[in-house]
């Protein structure tokens, strides 16, 4: 009797292994795709981020995939956040510096619409200001912010894979790099 019990607790235990490792090795390769080791083309569904569409400042719907086939540099920011306005000058800085064709900022407002016209009416960018929401934060989750912290930098070559992930303040050459990493994925 004691061996029916044993081999049906055995199978059990090996179904549950065998579905463990499926889990881990499939987040294992999620987490290694998109960075920059594989540079080939990916023409698999875009990013949850890149297929947003959100209404600007003006309340017009704007879709992330009218930037699609360049680099993307999406940032997460509220006006109440410190970190995050001391960074928008930088962004503004780099913005300017590469033609808007080629690579395109996008600030992502999680905040009041009026909070944020107030704030860019005082610190006025260069690029485009979308305003998102919480659950839009959420959506950052699977890019290694879980907590929904701000800000929070991506950057996404032409073809959707995501170059760099960054929770908290983005330091200029770090942000350099990417932007040239992903540029030159633009290129071949």
């Amino acid at each position: 009797m004691k061996h029916p019990i044993f081999k049906l607790v055995a199978l059990i235990a090996f179904l549950f292994a065998l579905w463990e490792g499926i889990a881990i090795y499939r987040s294992l390769n999620y987490w290694n795709h998109g960075t920059g080791q594989d540079t080939a083309p990916v023409h698999a569904a875009l990013s949850p981020i890149l297929e947003m569409a959100l209404p600007d400042l003006a309340q017009q719907v704007q879709s992330m995939r009218q930037w699609q086939g360049r680099v993307l540099v999406v940032n997460f920011w509220a006006s109440w956040c410190e970190p995050c306005k001391d960074e928008m000058p930088m962004l503004k800085r780099l913005q300017a510096n590469w033609p808007s064709d080629q690579v395109r900022f996008v600030g992502i407002g999680i905040d009041e619409r009026e909070a944020i016209a107030t704030y860019l009416q005082h610190q006025p960018m260069n690029y485009p200001m979308l305003l998102g929401t919480q659950q839009t934060l959420n959506l950052t989750a699977p890019y290694g912010n879980a907590q929904s912290g701000i800000p929070f930098t991506l950057v996404f070559d032409p073809w959707g894979n995501v170059i760099m992930k960054k929770l908290g303040r983005v330091g200029e050459s770090e942000l350099q790099t990417a932007i040239v990493t992903a540029s030159r994925a633009r290129q071949s």
